[in-house]
């Protein structure tokens, strides 16, 4: 049996992940989350508007809730990833008192570690970093794909 530590390191290719923060709020502009925290949205509806498709097909109905993503695509060729969620992390800390507020007032925050699936990846965050996820309010979520994502 293979030390999937070594073969990952050994076969050289390049894994990718994305490191993403979401807002979902019942109320609020994601402009306002945008210039909050200081960083674009790859993705952002707000409530009430009418429903799309990601390429952009019209639907029926409109969105119950506002919903913002921040997400980093992030390449690597080893396994590793907790250094790019403390990044993230870090990133936030300054902005508690808006997270804070966030969550006061209806919404969900969570930071989301989502793997494309190229292949194995295994790695510890730290507990300061988780320590500051949880001071921040977010929920940490994980997301798996079993076959490689575009």
């Amino acid at each position: 049996m293979n030390d999937p530590d070594q073969s990952d390191l050994e076969d050289g290719l390049r894994r990718r992940f994305d490191v993403e923060l979401l807002v979902v709020h019942p109320t609020i502009d994601p402009l306002e989350i945008s210039a909050a925290l200081g960083l674009d949205a790859s993705n952002m509806h707000r409530v009430g508007e009418r429903r799309i498709t990601v390429r952009g097909t019209p639907l029926e109905g409109t969105y119950r809730d506002s919903r913002w993503r921040h997400s980093i695509r992030h390449e690597v060729k080893d396994q590793f990833f907790a250094d790019k969620v403390q990044d993230l992390v870090n990133r936030l800390v300054p902005h508690k008192k808006f997270l804070h507020h966030l969550r006061a007032t209806g919404g969900r925050t969570s930071l989301i570690v989502q793997f494309l699936g190229d292949g194995y990846f295994g790695d510890k965050i730290p507990s300061d970093t988780l320590a500051k996820l949880a001071d921040l309010q977010l929920d940490c979520g994980i997301e798996c794909f079993m076959t490689p994502q575009v």
